[in-house]
């Protein structure tokens, strides 16, 4: 389905002005748009008229989306992360997808909230990156070294800088191998018949059925990968990888949210904290678990290093 008819005729006819790759909507009566390409610094932010009439109306149309992606969204569950527009196998259909993170009005805030990220044919290779000017013509071959020798790999990076788009583009190069993708919301979709998407699921009304990242990432050890990828690591799942890239799986890659290189380890050290893990034992596992951190920002390679 085309994402421009999964927002209905309001938002999709936002969604239809061109160039755009997010949708913000701060209550219904504020919108904004963002367009963007590789090589621009920063986000280019830009108010557009508002399509809807009421705060009702807009709470509805995030509840039916939320619903749309297999989750729900009430007063007792204010928060969702779908996404849309993507096939039974994992890969986003030819016209891309969207994925859609909704704040229900409500103790947290009097008004609703949407962001949604377009990915609009994204499937880029690692040569499209160099040619948009993602990374230098040593750092491509560099990255296609990583991949050849079976290295596992950490991507870094703040929000929106590119760490999807590059691991996508890495796993994409590993034609022939069986890869289980574990995210939150499936973003990765790459288009091979060996791709496997894993997607969290949230408690039902009853708050119970709840799957994590981490349980899929024991799962998917089960399912003899050849390579694993986790779209972000963000707690415990991260202790379990890297118990599992010790172990003798190979070649795994993951994004992690740091805003330069130097914060890689001290974001680590805090998710083991909270897991009652301390910072020498996840240092040392790190070390044997992942070969390399790459930092992107602003859809720029800036630093491959060896851990």
């Amino acid at each position: 389905m085309n994402p421009i008819d999964v927002l209905g005729p309001k938002l999709g006819g936002v969604l239809s002005l061109p160039g755009v790759t997010d949708l913000l909507v701060n209550g219904y009566n504020q919108v904004w748009v963002q367009r963007a390409g590789f090589g621009q610094d920063g986000p280019k932010l830009e108010p557009v008229a508002s399509p809807f009439e009421s705060e009702a109306e807009l709470g509805q149309l995030a509840q039916s989306l939320i619903a749309q992606g297999g989750r729900h969204l009430d007063q007792a569950n204010p928060f969702a992360d779908v996404a849309l527009g993507v096939n039974a196998t994992g890969g986003t259909q030819a016209v891309g997808g969207l994925r859609v993170h909704a704040a229900l009005a409500s103790g947290c805030n009097p008004n609703t909230h949407l962001s949604i990220r377009v990915h609009m044919n994204r499937h880029y290779g690692l040569g499209q990156l160099a040619d948009f000017g993602m990374f230098e013509a040593q750092q491509q071959l560099q990255l296609q070294e990583i991949l050849q020798r079976k290295e596992s790999f950490l991507i870094s990076g703040a929000t929106g800088s590119g760490k999807t788009t590059l691991l996508r583009a890495m796993l994409a190069e590993c034609i022939g191998e069986r890869i289980i993708a574990l995210e939150d919301v499936a973003e990765l979709g790459l288009q091979s018949p060996n791709f496997v998407s894993l997607q969290t699921r949230q408690a039902n009304i009853e708050g119970r059925g709840e799957i994590s990242l981490e349980r899929l990432v024991r799962e998917s050890l089960r399912m003899r990968p050849d390579r694993l990828a986790v779209g972000e690591v963000r707690g415990i799942e991260l202790l379990v990888m890297l118990q599992a890239l010790n172990t003798g799986h190979r070649g795994a890659g993951a994004t992690i949210h740091a805003n330069s290189l130097a914060d890689v380890m001290p974001r680590v050290n805090a998710i083991a904290r909270n897991a009652g893990v301390d910072s020498q034992s996840v240092r040392e596992q790190m070390q044997s678990a992942f070969s390399w951190i790459i930092h992107v920002d602003s859809h720029k390679v800036v630093q491959i290093a060896k851990l």
